[in-house]
């Protein structure tokens, strides 16, 4: 789901060392470290701003709060960091990553910062340099970086080819996802119980947002329905009283991992309720690794059928979950790939139908051999 990027960055931004200790970055750069040599790249540049910035984060801890950040990772040799802060802001910004060589990257200090840490590769012919994340740096900036590099250098876009972060989430990160699942759950609940105590679907929003804040939440995105579940919007203000069902999204971020869920609430149990969670069993059940994403978005049209999939979601059923708030793959009729053991998918069923009614449903589950493992599911869609 698209859904409104908050203007204001709250949330807790502390390395949570105890759950993420400095010997996990070690472990994330060995797989870096790998795929530089096979490249022949003797620097990485990791690319990230307050929108999207998985890779930096996988790498490097750091989350930008405003702007952009980015690390400058050779295969041998001390790190860098640049981020879009006054040097006032540096002190602070060094306690969220392991580097500790953490400069300013405005105006005139992007010089100081940049161009100095490139002169030790000089050599006498162009030098290949990997880039993660560059896809969203904003032209201007991207014009600072080649300039400051000039005929020296040639960027390599090593996304596809060196994905990172990895679909398969470490130890560590399930860790840290299972924490994220905690917090939409009581958002979620929030969300459902405000909405039967004022049948306003945008105050039950506000609700569920300020319980993810107060539970240390980066980020919290929400949409509601205003027409009973046909469509979802972002907050307009409007505070109107509906009949229901309520229908809604919320996805919150806690400590850089993403969680995200659907919450439909109905005085009775529709049909369109009980074909949704019908669906989202069978789904589930067929959640093993090396699944084809096409036949378990096959399996969930054909357990709605007659009905069709509910139009917000675009044509899919699930994807990848993580760092970022939609990873690979999309689990669509033509969709590429399989499961992999030890991701994460969020799960996603809806019916929009005028005969049985208006639901969506989701669940967040981890892939393993012996079949789902259910992170956090959306709550029970019986008002009581």
């Amino acid at each position: 789901m698209q859904t409104v990027q908050p203007s204001v960055m709250l949330g807790s931004y502390v390395w949570a060392q105890d759950r993420l200790p400095a010997d996990e970055f070690t472990l994330r750069l060995d797989e870096l470290h790998a795929a530089m040599d096979r490249n022949g790249w003797p620097v990485i540049l990791v690319y990230g701003d307050v929108r999207e910035h998985a890779a930096l984060a996988y790498l490097s801890n750091f989350i930008p709060r405003v702007r952009w950040g980015m690390a400058l990772l050779p295969r041998r040799g001390d790190a860098r960091l640049l981020c879009a802060m006054s040097t006032r802001d540096l002190p602070a910004m060094r306690t969220l990553t392991w580097i500790a060589d953490v400069q300013s990257g405005m105006g005139p200090e992007w010089t100081k910062a940049f161009d100095p840490w490139f002169e030790r590769l000089k050599g006498e012919r162009a030098i290949n340099i990997g880039t993660l994340g560059f896809d969203f740096m904003a032209p201007v900036l991207f014009q600072s970086v080649r300039a400051s590099l000039g005929d020296r250098f040639v960027l390599q876009r090593a996304d596809d080819i060196s994905p990172v972060p990895p679909i398969r989430k470490r130890p560590r990160e399930l860790t840290m996802m299972r924490a994220s699942c905690k917090v939409i759950e009581a958002a979620a609940n929030t969300f459902a119980a405000s909405w039967r105590g004022s049948h306003e679907p945008e105050t039950a929003a506000l609700d569920a947002e300020r319980t993810a804040r107060s539970l240390a939440a980066q980020d919290v995105r929400t949409l509601v329905s205003l027409d009973g579940g046909r469509t979802l919007a972002p907050y307009q203000g409007r505070f109107e009283k509906i009949p229901g069902p309520l229908v809604g999204y919320i996805a919150v971020k806690l400590a850089g991992y993403w969680a995200d869920m659907f919450v439909t609430v109905n005085d009775a149990r529709s049909k369109a309720t009980q074909q949704a969670e019908a669906a989202l069993d069978m789904l589930i059940a067929k959640m093993r690794p090396g699944a084809p994403v096409a036949d378990l978005h096959a399996t969930a049209v054909d357990a709605l059928a007659p009905s069709e999939l509910h139009p917000v979601l675009s044509g899919s059923v699930g994807h990848g979950i993580g760092l970022s708030l939609h990873e690979r793959p999309q689990f669509r009729a033509a969709g590429d790939g399989a499961v992999m053991e030890n991701a994460v998918y969020t799960l996603q069923i809806g019916i929009a139908d005028a005969a049985s009614g208006n639901a969506l449903l989701s669940a967040m589950v981890r892939s393993s051999p012996k079949g789902a493992d259910i992170l956090t599911r959306s709550p029970s869609t019986t008002a009581t």
